[in-house]
């Protein structure tokens, strides 16, 4: 079983799959290298076991690029897409079964609840519990009113964008933030990409056989994936020193960024141990029922896939921590800088001066940093607010060594395994 394995996924085994990944992706997405592998894992992750799977908000201006970058993304996971552009509490409770294995993408998400704050309503339950069970009364094949019970089940990968930077805090706690590139920078490449568009003929477009490789990743991930049981991190007494624990929101955060690690080891599984169990199971291979016997498998996480989550993910782990889009703490630095001549405070007019951003875009960013604390606003004698900052400060996780030797490994094996060692065969990369 494990040699034909080994023929099956023998591709996936480049250490540098992620950078092939983004490569294919140029003709459609320049820049957002991060992003596209951040969306790339959580689209992965809806064939991993329930507890793995990552969902993602990106907010930005509009004209950013953000349907672009998903929709882009989403390609060659098309046929497990369920695409809208809105959807009602009564659509999600009464139309849909089982969202185990989907990616539920929602366009321009700008439902608000009574706060006029982003909200995913129902579907929190969802993402959390894993099922939504409501009583209705419909008509039965009679035409006669009757009490019914309908259950929507499964954790599906949600993936939305939105223009409004005020989300609903149940729904921040169950997503990524993610912001894509704002900068000058990145403007310039995307009208140099546009133009360059222009400027070539259609029949050099790669696109489409790039798009069939992407496809091709996409199935060997997913045939594997449903051999995976399981997807540990022998090293978390380590990371166990590193956490920041001052918000009290780390609490369901830090599972987000654990699984992005684990997302990523599974990404890279040719070259990770894992523990098979020597029992396997029988899945189905074709539409007659016809079984075949294989392993199935604990994956062992690496050091260098939590690093590699901290890289692909700094940003929108430091976003997902504060409950801020990068947009907001950048414009903290501005307010710091301004407020140290300013000892009433700050003006939106002298914000907007200094950022270049419109007064209202000002006002949107700052009342964010009001939120959540990192600003105060008081009236001057003008009736005006004045802003200034608070001491309080970001949080984020370093990329410090993480040191976990070969000895620990084994001695991390041995005491999880213990006496059902003839049970598990650890099997061990060729090139480890």
């Amino acid at each position: 079983m494990e040699e034909e394995y080994e023929k099956r996924f023998q591709e996936l085994a480049d250490p540098n799959i992620l950078e092939k990944i983004v490569s294919c992706y140029r003709p459609k997405i320049i820049g957002e290298e991060n992003n596209i592998k951040l969306l790339w894992c959580a689209c992965l992750s809806k064939d991993l076991p329930r507890d793995f799977r990552s969902s993602i908000i990106i907010t930005s201006q509009s004209s950013a690029g953000k349907s672009t970058l998903v929709n882009n993304v989403l390609k060659p996971f098309e046929d497990d897409v369920l695409d809208y552009t809105d959807f009602t509490e009564a659509f999600l409770k009464r139309s849909l079964d089982n969202l185990n294995g989907k990616i539920f993408k929602v366009e321009q998400m700008e439902k608000t609840n009574d706060k006029k704050q982003i909200s995913m309503f129902s579907f929190k339950f969802l993402l959390s519990e894993g099922k939504i069970k409501v009583g209705l009364i419909d008509k039965n094949d009679k035409g006669k009113n009757e009490p019914k019970i309908h259950e929507v089940r499964g954790i599906p990968v949600f993936i939305s964008t939105s223009t409004n930077y005020n989300i609903d805090p149940e729904t921040q706690n169950r997503t990524f933030l993610m912001q894509v590139d704002e900068s000058e920078g990145q403007t310039k490449k995307v009208t140099s990409h546009i133009l360059q568009k222009y400027g070539s003929l259609k029949l050099n477009d790669k696109w489409i056989q790039n798009l069939e490789e992407l496809k091709r990743y996409t199935e060997s991930y997913k045939e594997f994936a449903h051999q995976v049981r399981d997807i540990a991190i022998p090293f978390w007494k380590t990371l166990d020193q590193i956490i920041p624990t001052s918000n009290l929101t780390i609490r369901r955060d830090l599972e987000k960024i654990l699984n992005l690690a684990c997302v990523l080891a599974f990404i890279h599984f040719p070259n990770r141990i894992k523990i098979a169990n020597n029992d396997g199971e029988h899945f189905i291979q074709d539409q007659y029922g016809k079984t075949e016997k294989n392993y199935t498998y604990t994956l062992i996480v690496e050091p260098c896939d939590f690093k590699e989550a901290l890289k692909i993910g700094s940003q929108t782990i430091k976003q997902t921590l504060n409950k801020l889009n990068q947009s907001s703490m950048d414009i903290y630095e501005t307010l710091v800088k301004l407020s140290a001549d300013n000892e009433d405070g700050v003006s939106i007019k002298e914000m907007a001066n200094e950022t270049h951003y419109s007064p209202n875009r000002v006002r949107e960013l700052l009342n964010q940093l009001l939120n959540s604390g990192h600003a105060t606003r008081e009236r001057s004698s003008t009736r005006e607010y004045l802003y200034s900052p608070t001491e309080k400060k970001f949080d984020n996780i370093t990329t410090k060594d993480i040191i976990f030797s070969d000895q620990d490994l084994k001695d991390w094996i041995n005491s999880e395994i213990g006496e059902n060692s003839d049970k598990f065969t650890v099997l061990y990369p060729e090139n480890s």
